[in-house]
């Protein structure tokens, strides 16, 4: 079901399969880095951008974590 309020689904899992982070492109990569407000995402070499990528994720998962 979802609310309609929050967006969010609740009462089920969802699993959504998305390649990994080092297989993005660098444009997917500069743009996840854009949204999520990373400073000099543009000079960022591939792998710092997957770096910052994952940072971004483990930020997601710990805030998520701290909610409960």
């Amino acid at each position: 079901m979802i609310d309609a309020a929050t967006h969010e689904i609740k009462g089920e899992a969802i699993t959504i399969q998305m390649p990994k982070i080092e297989d993005w492109t660098i444009s997917d990569l500069r743009k996840t880095c854009k949204k999520n407000k990373v400073k000099g995402y543009m000079k960022m070499t591939k792998d710092q951008l997957v770096e910052a990528v994952k940072q971004i994720i483990d930020n997601f998962h710990k805030m998520k974590e701290e909610q409960k």
